[in-house]
């Protein structure tokens, strides 16, 4: 925004501040941002002592103080009319009460009524009506003072909206030939809304403490003629008055330096340190635009990733090529540069297009290299008002150790890069094996009950529908549980399992939930909860039924509202959690017996799967005889490949308490024990052989299930795929064809009887006896 030189200079009440920046001109912004309990109030008395002088009206803007209150303390001294007062307030305390402006012209007027009412003052047409009304009463250099910024927040609860309000009622105001100051508590707000106020308006005034005393520092606004003053100019309250700090430029740029050393707590998120580094060079450089460019090694290409004074269209146009510009220059060289006057510079592209609008005054740009190891990866550069040779290398030097700290922070990060990188690859490695591991074909068995568990699981798997297992112990409930979250797209998330039944109450509470820091006896630090944990990820919960009633609500709350609270702390997290829960119990019987809650019951059993007991599926018992001798072949470098009937009639007939958890142990157990390649009776587990014995043989349906079982077997064990066996057809009715003949013959079968029986001519049958090298 361009100055008119015919416009009149107005004093800022200051003698110091208008010989530092020439006074104020029509149309500034000039924002007083303050400390809690910082004397505003001084400032303004100087202020409004100086409109008084000069003849010049004052509208003061009200968010926070009663009408009577700002007369009583601000009109006094001024003439009759020249005090105007706006008065925002709410018709009452609620977030949706409705807000109203009112205006007054004189120290009576509020105990008379409003001349001018704004129903909707977060809407900025309506009051630049309003404004425009008031300042044709009030005469065209009309200056407003805004109270607490803090205080419209408050009543209009966004800050967004108050963004929008400033950046539309500013250049009005500009326009009125007005000057506006707002009151700011800087305390109060986030950076992101601070640095956007500064943007948007065009001379700040702070006012703080500073090493005990309190100051009032002068940021230089853009397109402003007046003397170089480098870096902030800070005053101090001196008997009730404003007077210049004798504070040297060492001392400013080592609260420079102290800044960035604070800034430095926000390395680890490296967006978030150079926009940091941003504000502190604007606040203590006094730079009115300043960069951060990384070079792009995919591109080749530089660009910005971080500014301060760029709108985000001009952010998107600076990319440049490496030697391009001066930034472009100084990346090539790794040297740094001074442009004195970039208006004058050949070399300098303005490529954001952003300073077209200083084309009026000179701007000096200063360029520095980014280096990690010697290679110099990107540049820090800043825009600042024209100054002599010896401030521009001072601030050359400054910004080079600024640049070496955004060097450091650079580096670290791709040193953490590089290790993250490698932990998420052999994360990624560590899921694709896992799912591998628990795809849903490995769920051993041909059974109806498990190809049933199969599809139940299959189908939940693809949902985030809580489920519920249940089953006697050792049937495969937390196998069951891994196959449901690999094969989910939670997969990628973590999977973590709690065993409800293990743990005391106030032990399962915290172990779920986490706690803070002396929560209880023992709680030393904050610790995280497997809920936590668990987050955008499954949580088992086994042996559910063991939670007291206490742990049992928390849980319902989770599940029905996603959120708690650890234990001790009043903050309430937001997880996002699939729960598969599990149970060797009845549950049903233990909500009728008032153990369990029964809408907990429900929300658990929305997904229900049964996985029945190993003797009512004793058809997968072969198969699964058959997997673990494998696995424990593998693990214990043996080779035990054969099974005699009887090992294999004994194992059928076994009732199997333990489940398939016992005939692991069983296979494990014979695996390890075996002196050869083949499991005999002798070293089966002593119960096993007591329980068969007891019993007495089984002769049906056992033995068809024993012989039916060991051919499955065979057929597992020798041809890997369903393919294979297919193929395989002509070579399986050999070796069952040889087995029967050799047989028959040892057994004293005449060739002629056992030719009728196989459907053979005699002469067939002699020469498969020949082929198959049977001694007849």
């Amino acid at each position: 925004m361009g100055y008119g030189l015919s416009k009149p200079v107005l004093t800022t009440g200051i003698v110091e501040i208008d010989r530092l920046m020439g006074g104020l001109l029509p149309g500034d912004n000039v924002v007083w941002e303050v400390d809690s309990g910082a004397p505003v109030d001084k400032f303004i008395s100087s202020f409004l002592a100086a409109c008084e002088a000069e003849g010049s009206p004052v509208t003061y803007i009200s968010f926070n103080r009663s009408p009577q209150t700002i007369h009583r303390a601000c009109s006094e001294g001024m003439s009759q009319g020249a005090f105007h007062l706006v008065d925002c307030f709410s018709s009452g305390k609620g977030n949706n009460d409705q807000v109203f402006l009112d205006f007054y012209k004189s120290a009576e007027e509020p105990v008379r009524g409003s001349v001018l009412h704004v129903a909707n003052p977060s809407d900025p047409a309506e009051l630049e009506k309003a404004l425009t009304e008031a300042g044709a009463a009030a005469g065209a250099s009309t200056q407003y003072i805004f109270d607490s910024l803090t205080g419209m927040l408050d009543l209009w609860g966004d800050e967004d909206v108050v963004l929008r309000f400033f950046g539309h009622i500013c250049p009005r105001l500009f326009d009125l030939s007005t000057i506006a100051y707002w009151l700011l508590e800087t305390e109060a707000h986030s950076q992101r809304f601070l640095a956007k106020v500064r943007h948007i308006t065009q001379v700040v005034l702070e006012i703080g403490i500073s090493r005990g005393m309190r100051t009032l520092t002068l940021r230089k606004a853009a397109n402003r003629r007046s003397t170089a003053i480098g870096v902030p100019q800070w005053f101090r309250i001196v008997d009730g008055k404003l007077a210049v700090a004798a504070e040297s430029r060492e001392d400013r740029e080592l609260s420079l330096l102290t800044r960035m050393g604070e800034a430095l707590g926000t390395a680890l998120t490296p967006g978030s340190f150079l926009e940091e580094t941003m504000t502190v060079l604007a606040s203590e450089l006094g730079m009115i635009r300043g960069t951060v460019v990384l070079l792009d090694r995919a591109t080749g290409k530089l660009r910005i990733a971080a500014a301060h004074g760029l709108s985000a269209a001009e952010r998107a146009r600076g990319e440049y090529d490496v030697g391009e510009g001066i930034t472009g220059h100084v990346v090539k060289t790794g040297l740094p540069t001074i442009a004195p006057d970039i208006h004058k510079d050949p070399r300098f592209l303005n490529r954001t297009a952003a300073r077209l609008v200083d084309a009026a005054w000179p701007i000096a740009f200063i360029c520095v290299p980014l280096k990690v190891d010697n290679e110099t990866v990107g540049a820090l550069s800043v825009d600042r008002p024209c100054a002599a040779e010896a401030v521009l290398d001072k601030d050359l030097r400054l910004l080079s150790i600024v640049a070496s700290l955004v060097s450091q922070v650079l580096k670290i990060n791709q040193l953490l890069k590089v290790d993250k990188d490698e932990i998420l690859l052999r994360d990624e490695q560590t899921v694709r094996e896992l799912r591998s591991r628990y795809r849903l074909e490995n769920l051993i068995g041909q059974s109806k009950a498990v190809q049933q568990v199969l599809a139940t699981a299959a189908t939940a798997a693809k949902s985030n529908a809580p489920i519920l297992i249940s089953g006697e112990t050792g049937t495969g409930k937390e196998l069951v549980a891994n196959v449901i979250h690999y094969n989910s797209p939670r997969s990628k998330g973590p999977l973590v399992k709690v065993n409800c039944g293990a743990l005391p109450e106030t032990l399962l509470e915290s172990e779920l939930f986490g706690h803070v820091k002396g929560a209880f006896t023992g709680a030393i630090q904050n610790r995280k909860g497997r809920f936590e944990l668990a987050d955008r990820g499954t949580l088992f919960l086994d042996e559910v039924a063991e939670m007291s009633p206490r742990v049992q609500v928390k849980v319902l709350r989770v599940l029905q509202e996603g959120e708690f609270e650890p234990v001790g702390g009043s903050r309430t997290l937001q997880v996002d959690v699939r729960i598969v829960a599990a149970t060797n119990v009845d549950l049903k019987e233990a909500v009728r017996e008032g153990k369990f809650r029964q809408d907990l019951y429900y929300r658990l059993h929305v997904v229900p799967i049964h996985l029945p007991p190993l003797r009512d599926r004793r058809e997968d018992i072969p198969l699964l005889v058959d997997h673990f001798l494998e696995k424990y072949n593998r693990e214990n470098g043996k080779s035990v490949t054969k099974i005699t009937r009887e090992v294999l009639d004994r194992l059928l007939e076994y009732s199997w308490p333990g489940n398939v958890r016992e005939l692991e142990n069983c296979v494990e157990h014979a695996v390890v024990m075996s002196p050869g390649n083949t499991l005999t009776a002798s070293i089966l587990p002593p119960e096993i052989l007591a329980d068969v014995s007891a019993k007495g043989p089984r002769k049906s349906p056992c033995a068809n299930l024993s012989i039916e079982a060991e051919i499955r077997a065979l057929i597992e064990r020798s041809f890997k795929t369903a393919e294979e066996s297919a193929g395989a057809r002509e070579q399986l009715h050999t070796w069952i064809e040889r087995t029967i003949i050799s047989r028959a013959l040892a057994e004293g079968l005449s060739q002629r009887t056992l030719a009728t029986k196989l459907g053979l001519s005699r002469t067939t049958l002699r020469k498969r006896i020949e082929e198959y090298g049977i001694e007849g």
